[in-house]
């Protein structure tokens, strides 16, 4: 019987060797950066991805702590030469704290086998802390700064407040540039880049790992890890599911794989120790949830989610590189707060450093197609209904049964569809229709592109499937026939080299008598 390896909650490295819980080596990558490194270091990766941990860590290496490292790559490696660190987390900030008081709390030092509190220090000025410690421990000191943009995602709602926060951190850590002489190793981390470069405008050598290929595995699992380390929980799962290992692993690749930073794809690592621990396939990293910090943001700001989650799925959802480095909070494009948030990747480069983007997998993808529902029906929606609808639409594309894609497409109208405000489909009627079909064949996890362009025009939605592709053209108080005679007219012939069999249908909405009219060609 395979040993049941216990997954730890918490992002404490040394509590979690002593109570024998699982940690995946790491340490390869931690030990081949820090072998390349320079003084001054950020990283940015979606919450739960293992940040904190990785700084847990570096903490435990830099204090000297050889013996939690004992069976480990790193153990032999290094000689463990013992520093102070100064260790400051955000992660457990919130809009109520007052953040003088919650970095003089929560801001600790490890020197001499103490732990020193910054509150205990005569004054609050970290080049004087770093300059006194060193001096007290003859060693220049390591920083670690955990989650830095937490207390202005906290405060997205109010941008004067999250700009008043900004300027506070830029103050707070402008003596970091002259205390230099007392700074051995300075790592920050966060969700975003957001207000990174205004906030350290100062340390204008701090070395962006973000999307470095030569570090982006240095949190976040690979595929490799994730079989060399879980095969026989895998074994187990597909024993107990009456599958094959590679029919898990597959699924496994679906659900959670897919987070791209410029390397090799990654797992979220929460969401495979959930699995693993669990047995089964769940939203274990989203919690089917939009961080309260996020979703409250594009309220306030009125963001049209489903424009964006349209722009995905037609390869159209791009932002630059300099976008990504926001200086301004008046300048937030919601699409990077979502991408640096997770529930976006990396799909392609261009040599322009424009980032194409895209859904990383089916869980993330489901996560954002439930948010948009809820936005657009005030939180008045039935997923099982939605789930039912799809199911139907999409086994009646792929059976080529008409009586089902139009009993599908009347129920997703005027059930799914009924609570949903008025003017979402008065003001554009074909593309609200086209949008909410889209997200109903979504919810079956079909993947399929939407608005693929060519030299004359452009399809409402086309699913490839094996050597057939399923061609549908969206229509409104128009005729469904005619629907047909624009696919054959304008697009037919740009699928018939890649495809043995093409499938046309026509939809049309008839809003003045409530009917739906399809046409499979």
């Amino acid at each position: 019987m395979t040993e049941r390896k216990k997954f730890s909650t918490g992002q404490d490295f040394e509590e979690l060797k002593k109570r024998g819980e699982f940690y995946l080596d790491k340490t390869p990558q931690i030990h081949n950066f820090l072998e390349q490194c320079g003084k001054h270091n950020f990283i940015s990766r979606p919450r739960r991805f293992g940040k904190s941990l990785m700084l847990s860590v570096l903490k435990n290496i830099f204090l000297g702590r050889k013996e939690l490292f004992e069976g480990l790559y790193i153990h032999d490696k290094l000689k463990f030469k013992k520093f102070p660190v100064l260790h400051l987390s955000f992660a457990g900030f919130s809009a109520e704290n007052d953040l003088q008081e919650y970095i003089r709390n929560k801001g600790r030092i490890f020197i001499d086998d103490e732990i020193v509190k910054l509150r205990e220090f005569d004054y609050f000025d970290i080049g004087e802390v770093l300059e006194e410690t060193s001096q007290r421990a003859g060693q220049p000191v390591v920083v670690l700064v955990d989650e830095y943009d937490k207390p202005i995602l906290a405060h997205l709602k109010n941008t004067q407040k999250a700009e008043e926060i900004r300027k506070y951190f830029q103050a707070f850590y402008a003596p970091i540039k002259d205390s230099d002489p007392y700074i051995q190793f300075f790592m920050l981390t966060g969700l975003t880049k957001l207000m990174k470069m205004s906030i350290f405008s100062e340390l204008n050598n701090l070395d962006d790992l973000s999307f470095a290929g030569r570090h982006t595995d240095l949190i976040g699992y690979t595929q490799k890890e994730v079989e060399n380390n879980f095969s026989k929980e895998i074994t187990a799962i597909a024993r107990k599911q009456n599958k094959e290992n590679w029919q898990i692993m597959q699924h496994m690749k679906e659900e959670y794989n897919g987070f791209n930073f410029g390397g090799e794809k990654l797992y979220n690592p929460w969401d495979i120790n959930n699995f693993i621990k669990n047995e089964e396939f769940g939203n274990y990293w989203s919690d089917t949830v939009i961080p309260s910090a996020i979703s409250n943001y594009v309220k306030s700001n009125a963001i049209d989610v489903q424009t964006i989650i349209d722009r995905e799925r037609t390869n159209s959802l791009v932002v630059s590189e300099m976008t990504l480095r926001v200086h301004n909070l008046e300048q937030l494009r919601p699409e990077v707060l979502f991408f640096n948030a997770g529930y976006f990747t990396i799909r392609n480069k261009d040599e322009k450093n424009h980032y194409f983007l895209k859904f990383p997998n089916n869980e993330t993808e489901q996560v954002m197609l439930e948010y948009f529902l809820s936005l657009s029906s005030e939180g008045q929606y039935d997923l099982d209904a939605w789930k039912q609808v799809s199911q139907k639409i999409v086994s009646g594309i792929f059976d080529q049964d008409r009586d089902l894609i139009q009993q599908g497409i009347k129920e997703l109208i005027y059930n799914n569809c009924a609570d949903i405000p008025y003017d979402w489909h008065s003001k554009n009627p074909e593309g609200w229709l086209k949008s909410m079909v889209g997200v109903a064949i979504r919810m079956n996890s079909i993947y399929y592109i939407g608005e693929n362009q060519n030299i004359i025009g452009r399809t409402d939605l086309h699913i490839p499937k094996d050597d057939t592709v399923y061609i549908l053209e969206l229509k409104v108080d128009d005729k469904a026939i005619n629907a047909i005679t624009q696919i054959e007219e304008k697009y037919e012939a740009s699928y018939q080299k890649s495809f043995a069999r093409i499938v046309k249908i026509g939809i049309n909405w008839e809003k003045t008598v409530k009917n739906v009219d399809v046409v499979i060609k």
